[in-house]
C-alpha cells in the first residue's frame, strides 16, 4: 500500500511483495538459540543477529530474477541516520524500497506478539515509530504516510492485510 501511494512502478511493487517475503531469509542461517530467545540477546548474539541481511543476499544473489529484491533484503536493517546495519547506510543512501519494507516491517514486528515482548496496539505501535523518526532511525516522510494510510484505509481492507501477514508468518514458520 506504501509503495503505491508513492505511485511507484509495478516492478518495483512487484520487489515490495516478494522482499516481504525474503527479507529476512538470512535468518536460516542465525541458531535458533539466538532467533528464539526470549529476552535480551548478548552482544555476541547480537553480532550474529546482525548478519543476517548479507547472509540473506548471500542466498539470493545467485538468482537473477531475485537481483531487484537484494537491495531490500541488504537495507531493510538501515537507518535514517546510519546507525543501522551492515554498511551504515545513512538518508537516501539506502534503497528507497529497503525504507518501504523497513517502514512495514517495523509496524509488524511492533503488532505481532514475540517470544521476547507482547503485541503493541497500532496506535501504540505508531507512537513508537514516531519516536524512531525523532531519534533520527527511520525515514521521516515514509512513516507518517504509512500511519496515515493504515489508520484512514478501511477496515475490512486492513483486515485483508492483517490476514495476508498472518498468511506469511505461517508460511515462514512451516
Amino acid at each position: 500500500m506504501l509503495g503505491e501511494a508513492l505511485g511507484l512502478p509495478s516492478q518495483d511493487l512487484t520487489s515490495l511483495y516478494r522482499g516481504g517475503f525474503l527479507h529476512d531469509i538470512g535468518k536460516i542461517g542465525i541458531p535458533d538459540a539466538i532467533l528464539f530467545k526470549r529476552g535480551m540477546l548478548t552482544a555476541e548474539e547480537w553480532e550474529v543477529m546482525r548478519s543476517h541481511p548479507a547472509l540473506g543476499e548471500e542466498i539470493c544473489r545467485p538468482m537473477r530474477s531475485l537481483w531487484p529484491v537484494l537491495p531490500i533484503i541488504r537495507g531493510h536493517h538501515e537507518r535514517w541516520d546510519g546507525s543501522g546495519y551492515p554498511d551504515g547506510l545513512a538518508g537516501e543512501e539506502i534503497p528507497l524500497l529497503a525504507r518501504i519494507l523497513q517502514v512495514a516491517d517495523i509496524y509488524d514486528a511492533l503488532t505481532t506478539e514475540r517470544p521476547y515482548k507482547l503485541a503493541l496496539a497500532p496506535d501504540a505501535a505508531f507512537a513508537v515509530m514516531e519516536e524512531e523518526v525523532r531519534r533520527g532511525w527511520r525515514d521521516p516522510e515514509l512513516v507518517p504516510l504509512f500511519a496515515s494510510i493504515i489508520q484512514t484505509h478501511p477496515s475490512a481492507d486492513l483486515t485483508s492485510l492483517e490476514a495476508s501477514l498472518e498468511n506469511m508468518r505461517v508460511a515462514v514458520s512451516r
